[in-house]
């Protein structure tokens, strides 16, 4: 049932998701009901949950009644982060950064923990100095150039500042790629201002979340199943693209291999990517069996990918660089070790 409900979800179909919900709720009981929160709370969609209640009259649910806490967390965290927002853009923009915002924004409404932007590297200590005298306050050494964290006047949401998208400062995506996929868009915010700001586009976006969830975290959430679906439905030739000329074709393929597993669902535009060695030593581990997100990844699967990039990069000299950020790394202990011991055992 909720495997069913997760692909309604992913594939945005959201008024047979909402029908789902109902039916759920007239028919839950205690128990049926104590998964469907903590399912709701695991993926950060209470508020899906509970709109789609609202929509059909069923306010006075029980179902309802207790996903309108979880919901109510995700507005006042949803109006945190578009504060931030209004105040990042007014900064990027009144000082004339390049910039882009991502992994930020997605179809499904999930606010996270933090806000994702890009400059150019040689623009990173005059955007350090623009956030200090606007009140921004540093979380992390501001040495570590590559990415960096601030916090704003209490804002519980984090500004995290990129001029790489890194894991253990070592690149996996390249910036000056990022910046030429940018778009120009106009979001309303929970309050009703209007901010004109740069984001990535659709097939960018994909990227960056396939990307981040196989390398970097070894997690795959459901935002990211919805946003790389879409890519490949609207953009395919375009992401097909842009993963060939990055390197991550392995990452993309265990990202599609593992959602096919776990939901049934295809990538159908991606199909003509042809098949790494790596993607191929890689397909056991994306057996089925969990069946909810968010999907934790084997560990190696990451090293896996990212030994794939630098070796068609020729990139060997990033381990010592990685080595080099475990000092900085916020959370560094539970990967850190692990990927640089695999590298030198492999180019040893």
């Amino acid at each position: 049932m909720l495997r069913y409900l997760t692909k309604m979800l992913v594939t945005r179909d959201f008024e047979r998701a909402g029908d789902l919900i109902e039916s759920l709720a007239k028919s839950c009981n205690g128990g049926c009901a104590s998964i469907l929160l903590q399912y709701a709370k695991r993926n950060g969609i209470a508020h899906i949950f509970y709109e789609a209640l609202l929509e059909r009259g069923l306010a006075n649910n029980k179902l309802a009644k207790a996903l309108a806490i979880d919901a109510d967390l995700i507005y006042r965290r949803r109006k945190d982060r578009d504060e931030l927002l209004l105040n990042l853009v007014k900064v990027l923009e009144e000082n004339g950064f390049d910039y882009v915002v991502f992994k930020t924004f997605n179809d499904l409404g999930i606010v996270d923990v933090d806000i994702d932007f890009l400059i150019r590297p040689e623009e990173y200590w005059r955007a350090v100095n623009a956030f200090l005298r606007e009140g921004f306050k540093p979380i992390d050494d501001l040495k570590k150039t590559y990415a960096t964290g601030f916090m704003f006047r209490g804002n519980p949401i984090i500004l995290d500042l990129h001029t790489e998208v890194t894991v253990l400062g070592a690149s996996y995506i390249d910036t000056d790629k990022l910046l030429e996929h940018r778009v120009r868009i106009k979001y309303k915010t929970e309050s009703g201002d209007s901010i004109n700001l740069y984001v990535l586009d659709t097939a960018a976006e994909a990227l960056a979340r396939v990307s981040h969830a196989i390398i970097k975290e070894a997690e795959i959430k459901i935002e990211d199943i919805s946003e790389v679906l879409k890519a490949s439905e609207k953009c395919p030739g375009k992401l097909k693209k842009l993963v060939e000329e990055e390197k991550l074709i392995p990452a993309l393929q265990f990202f599609a291999m593992k959602v096919r597993n776990e939901l049934g669902l295809s990538f159908q535009g991606i199909n003509g990517i042809r098949s790494s060695f790596a993607s191929r030593a890689l397909q056991n581990m994306a057996h089925g069996g969990e069946g909810l997100p968010p999907y934790r990844l084997p560990r190696f699967v990451s090293i896996a990918t990212l030994f794939y990039k630098m070796q068609r990069r020729k990139q060997v000299n990033l381990v010592l660089k990685m080595m080099n950020s475990l000092k900085y790394r916020r959370n560094a202990a539970h990967i850190g070790g692990l990927i640089v011991k695999r590298l030198l055992e492999h180019y040893e």
